[in-house]
């Protein structure tokens, strides 16, 4: 009983972020890279810095810091953040997740292109917040995009072995 207590309580105080990732343009070669660059085009409308250091450092993290992929350009992943609405956090804690009331949303357009500036793919990320404790924080929805866009490159464009950065 106190176990179920206990998991109840870390769901509600947890926040309700999900992503998820639509694939625009298939990728068109099972091509495997084991440098990558990040690159960040303007965005399409006005969205915080926070916003935008956030999203970059998930990603960062998700993609160098596990050994999957070094620094490189032999693939180039540039994003844009096309639509970024944080929703009301009051109105997610207030109704408490029941219809979309409050929710907030973060769209990313990412292109996959090799060396040669060929589009190997094409995807939109959507992170989504819809309710948590005090409303959820609208973070939750930008590192469920980051891990959306780290989770889609490793899957499709890793290489087979880990690298390990050199010391």
């Amino acid at each position: 009983m106190k176990r179920m207590l206990l998991v109840g309580i870390v769901v509600v105080l947890g926040g309700c972020g999900t992503a998820r990732t639509l694939v625009l343009e298939p990728v068109k070669q099972p091509n495997h890279f084991q440098r990558v660059e990040l690159v960040e085009a303007p965005a399409t409308v006005k969205v915080p810095a926070q916003v935008t250091e956030k999203f970059r450092s998930v990603v960062e993290k998700g993609l160098y810091e596990n050994g999957k992929f070094l620094r490189g350009n032999d693939l180039r992943i540039s994003y844009t953040i096309i639509s970024d609405n944080p929703g009301s956090q009051f109105q997610r804690w207030f109704w408490g997740g029941i219809g979309n009331a409050g929710e907030g949303s973060l769209v990313i357009m990412v292109r996959y292109l090799d060396a040669s500036d060929a589009e190997l793919a094409k995807t939109e990320i959507e992170g989504r917040i819809g309710s948590g404790f005090f409303g959820g924080d609208f973070e939750e929805a930008i590192t469920k995009a980051g891990e959306d866009l780290v989770k889609f490159t490793i899957d499709n464009f890793a290489s087979q072995v880990a690298q390990q950065p050199a010391q």
